[in-house]
């Protein structure tokens, strides 16, 4: 991964460095966490699930080591990122669905699923150059009161973004342009993109399906029919190396 035309001392150099480090880090902890040697002490979506909220716990405790300097303009209140579709992988969906199923009634998540659904058709055909640019219309599905209403299990797309600016946030959305630029903090990009990496690797490693997905229509595929049986046999499948989001693909 690291580039060969990078200074060694660069600060881009020491961060790829860094996401290297950390996507080897987390793809051996998810394989041990999955496929510990000997008799597994807890059942696989367990393991899948503590081995997710350990990738982001570590994710996070290395964001709060940073001395970030002008301090990141992001705050409880803030939605103008929220107007957004971003990626993320299996692990991260499943993470999710079990969060949802934890803390949504079966109604809440019927009605989920409605909209996950519609916002995937509504998103069918359409490249990701071509969301990306329509994003100020696109607000995220868990998007609600003002806030965001899973943000414990958050992608780590959504974990990594960040602004200085706010207000260069509020141009990019009145303006609907996304290519407005926005003063941001790339070490907090990578970090969370070495965490991400690693769990695809991770993933891949144990021969499990293992790519990015739009979370929208990860939420339609695993809240379909009945939510709760279908989380778990969606999880299950997953864990036993079935195809789950697409085709099974080698990563």
């Amino acid at each position: 991964r690291k580039d060969p035309a990078l200074p060694l001392s660069s600060p881009a150099a020491r961060q790829e460095a860094l996401a290297e480090r950390l996507s080897l880090e987390r793809m051996e902890a998810f394989a041990a966490a999955l496929r510990p040697m000997g008799t597994p002490a807890v059942h696989p979506i367990k393991a899948l699930h503590d081995a997710v909220r350990e990738a982001y716990a570590a994710c996070e405790s290395m964001f709060a080591e940073l001395q970030l300097d002008p301090p990141l303009a992001c705050k409880q209140g803030c939605i103008h990122c929220c107007y957004n579709q971003v990626a993320l992988t299996e692990p991260e969906a499943l993470f999710l669905g079990l969060h949802l199923l934890g803390t949504r009634s079966p109604e809440r998540l019927r009605d989920m699923a409605e909209r996950a659904q519609t916002l995937a058709d509504g998103l069918k055909g359409k490249s990701w150059q071509e969301i990306g640019m329509a994003r100020h219309r696109l607000p995220c599905l868990f998007m609600e009161d003002g806030g965001c209403s899973v943000y414990p299990a958050r992608p780590l797309a959504c974990r990594g973004w960040n602004s200085v600016d706010a207000n260069m946030c509020l141009l990019s959305n009145l303006s609907e342009d996304a290519l407005t630029p926005i003063e941001n903090h790339p070490i907090m990009r990578e970090i969370a993109d070495g965490v991400q990496s690693g769990l695809l690797r991770g993933a891949s490693g144990l021969g499990l399906e293992a790519g990015y997905l739009l979370m929208a229509r990860a939420v339609a595929l695993l809240l379909s029919g009945d939510p709760e049986t279908n989380l778990m046999d969606r999880t299950a499948d997953w864990l036993d190396g079935k195809p789950f989001f697409a085709l099974k693909a080698k990563w």
